[in-house]
């Protein structure tokens, strides 16, 4: 785990903030552990979201694992078999899709998506 600012702007988090997770954090650079594609992204995804939405851009913030608490203002459509209305082979799904609310919700429905998804390619 690591500070949210401590992830965007590149240091270690000597500290961490309380948290509910119940094996406890440990403190890590995820800034250079992340290819720095994906991290430099993240710093900047994560910087600009706090300028739109008042308070997200913390010290208070602890980021585990680069899981961060936000849900998708989107949600893809989908008809009763998963599959997108208009595209075939597309499943959407989890939180990107706006079918989740947290990773373990994601998970689940990810799970839905490609058993479902199986069903249509075997034709059954």
């Amino acid at each position: 785990a690591q500070k949210l600012t401590d992830f965007v702007e590149g240091r270690f988090s000597n500290n961490l903030n309380p948290t509910s997770y119940q094996p406890g954090l440990n403190s890590a650079p995820l800034h250079s552990l992340l290819p720095k594609l994906i991290g430099g992204r993240l710093r900047k995804g994560f910087a600009e979201f706090g300028r739109k939405m008042h308070g997200y851009y913390t010290e208070d913030a602890n980021i585990v694992g680069v899981e961060s608490r936000t849900s998708s203002p989107v949600n893809i459509p989908r008809k009763e078999n998963l599959e997108h209305p208009e595209i075939q082979g597309l499943f959407p799904c989890g939180e990107g899709g706006g079918y989740a609310g947290g990773i373990v919700s994601a998970a689940m429905d990810g799970e839905r998506c490609v058993e479902a998804a199986i069903k249509e390619l075997r034709g059954f």
